[in-house]
């Protein structure tokens, strides 16, 4: 990666900072109950722009008009989440899904394999396979939406599994160069997200998460020894994040899909904040240190059983008991 780029990157990124308060706009006023956990000073939703910025970059060098688009879709749904306009959340998913279906069918994106006998002899079915591919995307981003509600985490997450890919499977990735350039970009929006100025919003975690999930199935399609049960595992922590949510909501009758500061990582801050006096700065990070460094153990383990499907599944399924008996056990400790 040129140093010019790194340059450019850090002079976009503070001239639209200082435009955007200069002018004051792309403020988040955080009327949102479940936005208030990012902290209460001013802060920016300038992720989803810097991020669609380096993805039209790419676009281009790529020649990919479609890729393009779908990335200008998702920018422009976020954004109108994030600017109040498109409120309705039964609206933005029917958006979502047709818009990725629809490029998901014009780029051919494929799952090659699930492992899974039955579901294998379905995909074979281009039709199918698209619908398939689509629902993934869809529980992906709106998954890495539900997880961007304290600073930090979504990006950090982002930001190991890039590392990790680059780290240790390199040599499986087509296209190197867009990880390396994004991870960047996002390293220096975690510094500014830490202290709560700039935060993805809707956009940026559309945009971040729909780009870590064609690179995973490109990276999963690319090579028969990489399970399938890999990607799950990366993706593992927003995805069943959004299935419990639904589930939980569900059996209290409550809709499903509405926001609510009843997450893991919600509860896991209130739990930490009550124990402590410190900063809410501080608390965000340590809140984000405890997932992200439980899940960064979980992924070392998996790369080095990167083919092994079993092991995989245990893993993820290991996971998910941990993730079920945190969030009971800070659901007694706050009601105490």
């Amino acid at each position: 990666m040129s140093y010019i780029f790194n340059i450019f990157i850090v002079i976009i990124i503070t001239t639209i900072l200082l435009l955007s308060k200069h002018f004051k706009i792309f403020l988040d006023n955080k009327v949102d109950k479940h936005k208030k956990f990012a902290g209460k000073n001013n802060s920016y939703f300038l992720g989803g722009l810097i991020i669609f910025i380096f993805l039209f970059y790419d676009s281009i060098l790529k020649n990919d008009f479609y890729l393009f688009l779908l990335y200008f879709l998702f920018f422009v749904i976020g954004l109108l989440s994030d600017l109040k306009i498109l409120n309705s959340p039964n609206k933005r998913l029917l958006i979502q899904f047709i818009s990725l279906l629809t490029f998901v069918a014009l780029l051919d994106i494929k799952i090659l394999e699930t492992r899974f006998g039955i579901v294998d002899i379905l995909l074979q079915n281009n039709s199918i396979n698209y619908f398939f591919v689509t629902f993934c995307l869809i529980i992906l981003i709106n998954g890495c939406n539900f997880i961007d509600g304290i600073n930090n985490l979504l990006i950090s997450y982002v930001l190991i599994i890039f590392l990790l890919i680059l780290i240790y499977l390199g040599s499986y990735i087509g296209d190197k160069n867009a990880i390396i350039n994004l991870a960047f970009v996002i390293i220096i929006l975690l510094v500014f997200n830490l202290f709560g100025i700039i935060i993805l919003g809707d956009s940026g975690s559309y945009l971040l998460s729909l780009f870590l999930g064609l690179n995973l199935i490109e990276l999963a399609n690319a090579d028969i020894l990489i399970s399938p049960y890999f990607v799950i595992l990366l993706l593992w922590y927003p995805c069943f994040e959004l299935l419990f949510s639904i589930i939980r909501r569900s059996s209290k009758g409550k809709v499903s899909y509405n926001p609510d500061t009843n997450h893991l990582h919600q509860m896991l801050y209130r739990f930490i904040s009550s124990s402590n006096n410190l900063k809410q700065n501080l608390n965000h990070f340590i809140t984000s240190f405890i997932i992200i460094f439980y899940n960064l153990f979980s992924f070392i383990i998996g790369i080095k059983f990167h083919s092994h499907t079993e092991t995989l599944i245990y893993i993820v399924t290991a996971n998910i008991i941990v993730y079920l008996v945190s969030y009971n056990f800070l659901k007694i400790k706050l009601k105490k």
